[in-house]
């Protein structure tokens, strides 16, 4: 069960001020504007559901789950392996070294540049906090970003955009009880379009995001 202290330091390491940049990274989101596919909330909130239940997000739920459950440099060698796109690698790497190295420097225990995911996963089990929660935290602060990145790029304006937030509750609980027992065999994505767009971006002529 998780406690105070559990849920205090969840939501700082997934929270919008932990620096980590993830602000930078649109998740392909910003190709997707560009080419008009995402126009509006209901085209982003189709676009977001997708991502989460069968592309990036249920994956990565996967990988932080088995590197808390077993050998995270196997893990992390998995994930980078299973990267869609350069993009898609230079984001989860990025994020992964930022988030390494400021648990490291605040709780004091040194952690590889591994992707993400799979550094989250390992922090929180060399840190004893419940794999549930951390699989709902992480999850939350990967589409809660997106949310803040298409309320401005869209627009949509804040109050749609934390109305899909809001929205995405039950598709979070439901990814993270998925991702709490699943195997290496149980990996596997179907978003190709974001995988696409990750892929267009790259030679986008015009972009604020990284990704």
């Amino acid at each position: 069960m998780a406690t105070a202290t559990d849920l205090l330091t969840l939501t700082q390491w997934f929270g919008a001020n932990f620096p980590v940049g993830s602000y930078a990274y649109s998740h392909g989101l910003e190709a997707m504007i560009s080419d008009e596919a995402v126009t509006d909330k209901d085209s982003f909130a189709n676009w977001l559901h997708d991502v989460v239940e069968f592309g990036s997000g249920r994956q990565d739920a996967i990988l932080l789950s088995l590197a808390y459950r077993g050998d995270a440099e196997q893990v992390a060698e998995l994930a980078l392996a299973l990267s869609s796109s350069g993009e898609r690698h230079f984001e989860t790497t990025q994020q992964g070294r930022a988030f390494g190295q400021v648990v490291a420097n605040v709780w004091g225990d040194a952690q590889s540049a591994w992707p993400f995911c799979v550094t989250a996963g390992a922090a929180a089990q060399t840190h004893g906090l419940p794999l549930e929660q951390t699989l709902v935290f992480y999850l939350q602060g990967f589409v809660s970003n997106l949310c803040t990145i298409a309320a401005r790029a869209i627009p949509i304006g804040q109050s749609d955009a934390q109305q899909v937030l809001r929205d995405m509750g039950p598709v979070i609980e439901r990814i993270a009880q998925v991702a709490l027992t699943a195997t290496e065999d149980d990996l596997g994505s179907a978003a190709f379009a974001g995988d696409i767009a990750a892929i267009a971006h790259e030679t986008q002529t015009v972009r604020i995001f990284r990704t």
